[in-house]
């Protein structure tokens, strides 16, 4: 009977341990790309004993004898992971990686390798899945502020537009654009979709860069998409929505305002008052019925849908992605809207041959205003507008300068249009078709011996249609509308082919690279206008309806580039490095006898760390390197500039010049002596990793110099026609560039720091060959303001596009001041009074002109910084970029537009409130006037001139992951996004981005964005 006694107390013990247990389930993969982790290794409550490891696809199944307690997950390479559960349960393990930063791959050209074989320029974008989180429609936007080098100039807040990037300083006047590859393409399209991105590499010195040769002039950008992954299908949906709204923007006089101060004007100037402002007389223009900054500025949506599908077997690896990013702008009637479809594959037929191809589509349609212009910029158009008008009449049709029973005062109020009708009367179309594909055939010949094959075709179309109808409200009027349409193709061809060979021997490891590459491209153009409708209505608005035809025109090229390069790296035992290559181009834009020519580059690395007497504990890595190269380049230099270069022209012959024909004749002189722009690099850097790799820290020093310039030349009056282009100076830009990044975990808190910052000088060292009367300067008369003021001047040993200004020492407080600003007993500023701008004689003539001028900066920036946080914590996360530059200057053009009363009559910025007056004096701003005698504001003075350094908080994002257990195998993230959330400046203007060479007359700003969304896995 005992032992029956006993069975049953051990069976009901065995009953009562199965009770308790708990059953843990779940997976383990990477957090960089969600790849499982074979063999990771799963323990319970500290008792190593019982762990357990996963298996091949990273999974695990784990009993336990507690119902509640801590699992600790770790493998090799990966941080460890402490995670507490109660009860069953079911994980998603995501484990950081911990490897040195140097055995990063990075992304180079015609391949990849790992960082700490790269002896070049190459910096990695970090972060780039965090893409997805915020409000971006461009790679470009993204990089701001993220590479050091690296500067993106946003043209304002445009959604039309795109920012300008330049690598290491502006090489030249004639462009300097950077070449984008593709998943080891070079890539002409429109920007990808920042969705299908995931890894960017940055090739910033010419040895780097120098197997892309003619194209690679400032830097290429290389880019690999995402591909599928092995197991199942992967699902994925990422979107946001918000919204966005313009900040600091100017405040036009109200009505009462405007007339008071154009009676002070006129009073100043000695001029009769205008009726239009007299309130007896014109009552209406005393009263306030619209704030135009309000009326054409709004809150504008954003709203962005990314899908995509992928996996992978042993044999096919596939991707289709689908993307819509929809941006209304700040200012009515401008938005963007964008479609991309991508279908990326790849088949390893036999375990030699493999073969893929990657086909995107993209549609886009944007619709912009001009902002730039000092006389119809809409942003102007809204300041000059008088507040006394409003935005329609009691008709419901737009309302001019003055109602029609008011006529007499329109003048008054000078040539303005309503802009609320400027961005709403035209009817815009504007698509853009882009088809770019791409296949590929690689076969193993033997053993890290490959040869590949690629054809890339893209194809682009662009229609354009706008239809404006007439103008009859008063002020700037315009009786005849008109219909512009216009259409364009392009259509470019590449092929390379590529034989590799990769291989070891003990402690040499060699790398091998030939390649021949071809590329052609051909473009057709046609524009054709007419005006004079007798209906506007939309069924009307085609060009066999209107009257009076301007002559069609057209344009059209054709252009071929081959090359041939050679590459060698290789490294002794991991620890000396040394690369070299060769690349020849071959160029149809230059005469046969120039058109190809050679360009090397070499570099070499050694890895101290791995030395037997280096023994530093801190310390896990330390790497020097060095490298030289040289890139041929040809910039926007025209495609038949070597040759003469024909344009056509109407014009009328015979008796009575009643016949019109055309003419041919040469648009521009030719220079068949045209040969290659040289930029050449050199680079010493040094790549530190400390403190178990938690620290890392690379520095760079670089010497960029632009050899042969590409510009046009010095014009000659005796031609009739315009200069030729010609090589003729030499740019140089000097620099450091220093980025350093800490990674730690405080309990479950894990955080990076990073921190980059570039130091860039900038010296045009000769103008040689650019005149025969040797000139060192280049005036730039393009870049004006009401072609009044010309700011920009490129002076040999100096910057380009440099500020040459006469300086301004202030305001004349008394008739004492002006006596006292003298030369010889006679007046330096004969006509200036008390309240005007008193000027410096810089060269101590006695007068003030042009010879008094002085260089005062550029708006190019000494200094681009950046500063970034990182946090997560159990499923939070926040990430925060400060971004800023210090030293760009901007010339400040609005103010000659805005504060001038000398004009025709514009309502005014109602900072004029604060100019002089004998009762105050405490200002820059000065003397209201009609009449200009001191020339204030018609000099070209540094009064304009402004320090536009910023401190801007790029980005902030907050985000949290649901458990994964919530949803049974759906990954869910929801995040909070905020761009541009406040800048600190002393700069005056709407915005101290104003792009281009730093000319503000208005620039349409950039905006505040506040978005949320969500990303979905499945």
């Amino acid at each position: 009977m005992k032992k029956y006694y006993l069975l049953l107390i051990m069976g009901l013990g065995f009953l009562t341990s199965a009770i308790s247990q708990t059953t843990l389930h779940g997976s383990v993969v990477s957090k960089d790309d969600g790849l499982p982790i074979p063999g990771a290794t799963i323990i319970a409550n500290g008792e190593n004993n019982k762990g357990v490891a996963a298996d091949f696809d990273g999974n695990f199944s784990l009993l336990v004898d507690r119902t509640k307690g801590t699992i600790v997950i770790s493998s090799v390479g990966f941080g460890s992971l402490s995670l507490s559960y109660s009860g069953n349960q079911t994980f998603r393990v995501e484990l950081e990686s911990q490897a040195t930063g140097l055995d990063e791959v990075v992304l180079i050209g015609y391949g990849s390798s790992k960082k700490g074989d790269v002896t070049t320029a190459i910096s990695t974008v970090k972060n780039v899945e965090t893409i997805s989180s915020r409000p971006v429609s461009s790679l470009a936007s993204f990089l701001q502020g993220n590479i050091p080098g690296v500067t993106v100039l946003n043209q304002g807040g445009d959604p039309s537009g795109s920012p300008s990037i330049s690598v290491r300083g502006i090489g030249s006047l004639n462009g300097d654009d950077v070449l984008t590859l593709v998943d080891g393409v070079p890539y002409f399209g429109p920007s990808i979709n920042p969705n299908d991105i995931a890894s960017v590499s940055i090739l910033k010195d010419a040895s780097a860069a120098a197997v892309y040769g003619a194209q690679a002039g400032s830097a290429v950008i290389v880019i690999q998409t995402k591909k599928g992954k092995l197991g199942k299908p992967q699902i994925s949906l990422d979107v946001y929505s918000g919204f966005q709204n313009a900040t600091n923007l100017p405040t036009p006089l109200n009505a009462r305002q405007q007339a008071d101060t154009y009676n002070l004007a006129s009073f100043n100037g000695g001029s009769p008052r205008q009726s239009a402002h007299d309130g007896a007389q014109n009552p209406w223009g005393q009263v306030t019925r619209s704030n135009w900054m309000e009326e054409i500025f709004r809150s504008a949506e954003i709203h962005n849908v990314n899908a995509r599908i992928s996996g992978a077997t042993e044999r096919v690896n596939y991707m289709a992605s689908f993307g819509y990013h929809k941006k209304e702008g700040v200012l009515l009637g401008t938005s963007r809207e964008d479609y991309s479809f991508r279908i990326k594959t790849e088949y390893k037929l036999t375990d030699k041959l493999t073969i893929g191809e990657n086909v995107s589509f993209f549609r886009k349609e944007a619709y912009g205003t001009n902002t730039e212009s000092g006389y119809s910029g809409i942003i102007l158009s809204a300041l000059y507008m008088p507040s006394a008008a409003p935005v329609y009449d009691e008709f419901g049709e737009f309302h001019g300068v003055a109602p029609y029973d008011l006529a007499q005062y329109a003048g008054a109020y000078g040539d303005v249009y309503n802009p609320v009708a400027l961005l709403l009367r035209p009817i815009i179309e504007n698509p853009v078709n882009t088809l770019v594909a791409n296949v590929f055939a690689e076969y193993e010949i033997i053993d890290g011996l490959k040869f590949k094959s690629t054809y890339s075709y893209t194809y682009q179309a662009n229609d354009y249609k706008k239809f404006s109808p007439k103008r009859p409200e008063l002020g700037r009027t315009s009786l005849s509308n008109s219909l512009d349409q216009r259409h364009s193709t392009k259509n470019k061809w590449l092929w390379d082919n590529q034989l590799s060979y990769i291989k070891s021997f003990g402690n040499h490891n060699v790398n091998l690279v030939a390649v021949y590459s071809s590329q052609f491209e051909e473009y057709d153009y046609f524009r054709a206008s007419v005006d004079n409708f007798s209906s506007e209505d939309p069924y009307n608005q085609y060009l066999n309806n209107g009257t009076n035809y301007d002559h069609p025109s057209s344009s059209v090229y054709e252009e071929a580039l081959t090359s041939a390069i050679g590459r060698a790296m290789y490294n002794y035992k991991n620890k000396y490095y040394v690369s070299g290559s060769i690349r020849r181009d071959e160029s149809s834009r230059l005469e046969v006898a120039n058109q190809a020519d050679f360009f090397p580059a070499a570099s070499a690395g050694w890895m101290v760390s791995e030395e037997s007497f280096f023994n530093v504990k801190a310390i896990n890595s330390l790497k020097f390197r060095a490298s030289w190269g040289q890139i041929g380049r040809l910039g926007s230099v025209g495609r038949y500039s070597f040759d003469v270069p024909l344009s056509t022209q109407t014009v009328l012959l015979g008796e009575e010049a009643l016949q019109d024909e055309k003419g041919v004749y040469a648009g521009r002189a030719s220079n068949p002596n045209l040969k290659w722009e040289t930029s050449e690099s050199l680079n010493f850097g040094m790549d530190l990793y400390m403190f178990d790799n938690k620290l890392s820290l690379t520095v760079d020093y670089f010497d960029k110099t632009t050899i042969d310039m590409l510009l046009v030349g010095e014009e000659d009056k005796h031609h009739g026609t315009p200069s030729a282009y010609v090589n003729g100076g030499e740019v140089k830009n000097t620099g450091y560039e220093i980025a350093v990044s800490y990674s730690d975990a405080v309990g479950e808190l894990n955080y990076t720091l990073s921190a980059n910052a570039s130091m860039i000088e900038n010296e045009l060292v000769n103008l040689d060959g650019f005149s025969s009367s040797g000139l060192e300067f280049v005036n730039h008369r393009d870049i004006d303001v009401r072609d009044v003021l010309f700011p920009y001047q490129s002076q040999v040993g100096r910057e380009l596009f440099e500020n040459n200004l006469i300086p301004y020492l202030g305001i004349f407080q008394s008739q004492s001041e002006i006596d006292a600003h003298s030369k010889d007993g006679n007046l330096i500023q004969p006509n200036a009074v008390p309240g005007d701008m008193k000027f410096q004689d810089t060269n101590n003539d006695g007068a003030i002109d042009d010879e008094d001028r002085v260089f005062m900066g550029s708006y190019f920036p000494d200094v681009t910084y950046n500063v970034g946080l990182s946090l997560d914590y159990k499923g939070f996360d926040l990430n925060m970029n400060l971004q800023g530059v210090s030293g760009a200057m901007v010339f400040n053009g609005y103010k000659f537009l805005a504060y001038n009363a000398g004009l025709q009559g514009y309502n005014l910025d109602n900072r004029v409130l604060n100019a002089w007056t004998s009762t105050h004096t405490d200002t820059d701003i000065p003397r209201i006037s009609t009449k200009d005698n001191n020339n204030n504001f018609g000099r070209t003075s540094s009064w304009y001139l402004e320090d536009a350094s910023y401190l801007r908080l790029k980005n902030v994002t907050l985000g949290y992951t649901i458990p994964s257990n919530v949803i049974n195998g759906v990954g869910i993230r929801l995040f909070l996004s905020a761009e541009n959330l406040f800048t600190i400046t002393d700069y005056t203007g709407m915005d101290p981005e104003v792009g281009e060479k730093g000319l503000d007359l208005g620039r349409y700003p950039v905006s505040r964005t506040i978005t949320m969304g969500a990303s979905i896995k499945l």
